[in-house]
This record gives structure tokens, sequence and C-alpha cells, in this order.
């Protein structure tokens, strides 16, 4: 995982330091979405939170990370692992087990109606139950 995040900052051109390191490296081992607040409670506040933030912020403009804003308001980050460019970023995120999956971009059919308007960013957030959760839930019924 260390060097995994290790080559992913060096071939974005940012500067290797333990807390890139740290906060890239629980991204890259879990298929969740992680808020800022999420973070500092995993590093048990041994990070500062403007460090962390920062962190975040330069994955996302970089592309390494999404950013979204979750049903509550609060923006979460997933790890990016195919570079979209802005032609329809969407993920689904279930709340029982908080795993976030990359869904496929919109159709074209919608992308025809947004693309008369000029888009700055377009994001899809969709929380909900996964297939597997719903059948945990069904054979405890």
């Amino acid at each position: 995982m260390i060097q995994k995040a290790k080559a992913i900052l060096k071939e974005n051109g940012l500067k290797i330091t333990q807390n890139r390191i740290d906060v890239l490296a629980v991204f890259l081992g879990s298929e969740k979405a992680f808020s800022l607040s999420d973070l500092e409670k995993l590093f048990h506040y041994s990070h500062e939170r403007s460090s962390i933030f920062r962190n975040l912020k330069a994955y996302a403009e970089k592309g390494i990370l999404d950013k979204f804003c979750n049903a509550s308001g609060t923006a979460v980050y997933t790890l990016n692992l195919h570079k979209h460019d802005c032609d329809g970023r969407s993920h689904f995120k279930c709340k029982d087990c908080e795993t976030v999956v990359s869904l496929p971009n919109l159709p074209v059919e919608y992308l025809l109606v947004l693309g008369k308007n000029k888009m700055e960013s377009m994001n899809l957030f969709i929380e909900g139950t996964c297939e597997n959760c719903q059948n945990k839930i069904l054979k405890t019924l």
C-alpha cells in the first residue's frame, strides 16, 4: 500500500510526505468514501485537520480522488481509479456497509441535453442499500 501511494504521489508531481502517504493509503485500502471528519477519527486526531484537508484538496485537484456531497451535505472523497473526465462521474454508496462503487457514464441522451449548457462540474452520488446487504437483511427475516 505504501509503495503504491508513493508511486501515485510521484506520478502526479506531489511531494512525498508521511501525511500524504497515510491519507492516500486509507483510500487505497478501502472501497469506502471518507469525509474529513472520518479521516480525523481514523487517525485518532494524530494528523492536523488542516493537513488532511490540504491533502484531500490536492488529491481531488489532481484527479486522484473524486469529491462528492453525501445526502447530509457533507463532502466525501472516493478513490478515482479510472481518472474520469467531466463526462459523468457517478458512484453508488451503500448506507449499510459503506462500500462505494463507480457507475458507468451517464447515457448519451443525458449528456446531449446537458451539453447545451456550460458545465463546470458534474457529480452524481447515489446512496442506498447494495445487493449484498439486502440479501443479508432478507436472510435474517
